[in-house]
């Protein structure tokens, strides 16, 4: 059901919305944003909503929510306004519909998660309720076919120097893999509603455990190494967009030898796949002290441009939905 706000609306998305919701985001993202990839996906996905605020026929915002943890939680992905609608409190209200929407449908779903690439003001973290739990180092570097590795993957091998097993696609993991990998997260990656480790896939945040490992193998490659007692563990996925192909890794690993390992393997698949494309790298890493080595290897090795121009961290924040709406 709409709801309507002055002169605003705030309704469901369907697959009828595509384009005008793509047409709004090239405004934000041009060549480079994800959603024409995924649009029709979340549609489709019984536990993802995509909310918009329109003036009219015209989509000005919206946001993305998908429940995860057996429906006691959800994250919040995605938010945009079109650039001529900003600075009107647009996104708040937008927001507002979808968390009122999940309380009412979805009334499980007590606490809500969000990424952020920046420190949300004290002042609006606290005007929603949010609280930061986490945070994660990432580095973004493109690269073109045109790069030495490129044209033979199987060069790649030459840089395993490292005299560790192969990782191998994820299998039998129970309570102990998982225990085994916490131990490369952040610290305060267990700091959310009830103390189990978080993990962030793509830049959404998932509770480390057997039933989501096996959920995201729907969607991502997962690779996993147990070597002396110690497990390791890396996430990977790509998409096109129309200027570049996007791929998104996260590695879980106790030091820079064993993290190479899992980056090898992804930047493989990735470059037998798609020889011929543009791409562009989006890595995250468990331990903060890895990511100068990252950097160094992305940069000096592999010959690839770095695209932050300051060191990027994604922060995670959480919300009890129930504590705010007191």
């Amino acid at each position: 059901m709409a709801k309507q706000d002055q002169n605003l609306t705030f309704r469901l998305a369907s697959h009828e919305d595509y384009d005008a919701v793509i047409r709004m985001s090239y405004d934000i993202y041009g060549d480079t944003d994800y959603l024409p990839a995924f649009f029709h996906s979340f549609i489709d996905d019984p536990n993802t909503w995509v909310f918009l605020a329109t003036v009219g026929k015209q989509v000005i915002a919206l946001v993305i929510a998908t429940i995860t943890e057996g429906g006691l939680a959800y994250f919040s992905t995605s938010g945009r306004v079109a650039p001529a609608w900003r600075s009107r409190d647009i996104i708040r209200k937008v927001v507002q519909y979808q968390d009122e929407w999940i309380r009412q449908n979805r009334p499980t779903a007590r606490y809500k998660r969000v990424t952020t690439t920046h420190p949300i003001a004290l002042k609006h973290a606290a005007k929603y309720g949010m609280r930061e739990v986490f945070s994660m180092p990432y580095v973004e570097y493109k690269g073109g076919p045109n790069l030495w590795w490129r044209h033979d993957p199987a060069q790649l091998a030459q840089l395993d120097i490292t005299c560790l097993p192969d990782v191998v696609p994820l299998q039998g993991t129970d309570d102990d893999f998982c225990a085994a990998v916490q131990k490369w997260l952040p610290a305060e990656a267990c700091g959310g509603y009830d103390g189990k480790p978080v993990i962030l896939v793509d830049w959404d945040p998932y509770t480390l455990c057997h039933a989501n490992l096996h959920l995201l193998q729907a969607e991502n490659k997962i690779y996993m190494l147990k070597h002396k007692g110690e497990a390791s563990l890396s996430f990977s996925n790509t998409y096109p967009t129309a200027a570049v192909r996007m791929m998104s890794i996260q590695i879980y690993a106790m030091n820079f030898s064993t993290l190479l390992k899992h980056l090898l393997k992804h930047l493989q698949d990735v470059s037998r796949s798609y020889k011929n494309d543009d791409f562009h790298l989006s890595a995250f890493v468990g331990l903060a002290e890895l990511e100068g080595s990252v950097h160094v290897f992305c940069k000096d090795t592999l010959q690839m441009e770095n695209q932050l121009d300051t060191e990027g961290r994604v922060i995670m924040w959480e919300s009890d939905m129930l504590a705010s709406h007191l």
